[in-house]
């Protein structure tokens, strides 16, 4: 689970991270990541299972494009 900290900067700099979510995980729609746009849990369950990856190392790729944007 993202800290509340990642949680906002996350919703802050959506628009900005969007287009790396769906490069770094192939397979994940605009409407997956605008579904999860409000709760990043959502997101990051959607991700997850859309490309097999585990949560943690998909809460790490975020937190990687949040700290980065």
């Amino acid at each position: 689970m993202l800290d509340p900290q990642t949680r906002q900067q996350l919703q802050t700099k959506f628009q900005q991270v969007k287009p790396q979510l769906k490069q770094r995980f192939s397979g994940v729609t605009d409407q997956d990541l605008d579904a999860g746009r409000s709760d990043p849990d959502t997101l990051i369950q959607t991700i997850s299972q859309k490309t097999g990856q585990p949560q943690a190392r998909v809460e790490a790729e975020i937190r990687s494009l949040v700290g980065s944007a």
